[in-house]
């Protein structure tokens, strides 16, 4: 493992997400997010690795499902052994 630091969002993938995603790609974080929006998450992450040069991780899920939200941080901890950042959506 280095010593890139891991962001992980949850909770959709609008425009005030993508800009806090955006403001730790650009310091060269890895990314992680979760959106139930299959389309637009795909697109968010090809979107980032395209422009940042970062790793992206995308998991499609719904953060109110407490299996997704399981399951999406399980694999966060299997891939990375860590988290340094969380953003959450609340709506």
């Amino acid at each position: 493992m280095t010593n890139t630091k891991v962001c992980v969002s949850m909770g959709g993938t609008g425009a005030k997400e993508f800009a806090l995603l955006e403001k730790y790609a650009v310091q060269g974080c890895i990314i992680a997010f979760m959106d139930k929006n299959k389309k637009m998450g795909q697109m968010v992450k090809e979107e980032l690795e395209k422009i940042y040069n970062v790793p992206v991780f995308f998991f499609h899920g719904d953060k109110e499902s407490e299996e997704d939200r399981d399951l999406f941080m399980g694999t966060i901890r299997e891939l990375y052994g860590r988290t340094d950042f969380i953003v959450c959506n609340n709506n």
